[in-house]
């Protein structure tokens, strides 16, 4: 029976914690860059449909604001 360096020094049942840590550490990784990139873009209906949203709260917050 052979062990690598790592299994020598923690232990086998903690060289698989280790890379259990290391994926976790990827798709974490993975997932924050995929939150990043999608943060603020918005498609296009989905645009157009938050600034009716935001045009009628302003009229019901303030009915005699000018409409532009």
């Amino acid at each position: 029976m052979s062990d690598s360096g790592v299994s020598m020094l923690l232990g086998h049942a903690s060289a698989q914690m280790l890379w259990l840590w290391f994926i976790g550490a990827f798709v974490l990784g993975g997932v924050l860059v995929y939150g990043v990139m999608k943060a603020g873009r918005l498609r296009r209906s989905e645009r157009a449909r938050l600034d009716r949203a935001t045009e009628e709260r302003q009229r019901q917050e303030d009915p005699y604001k000018r409409l532009t």
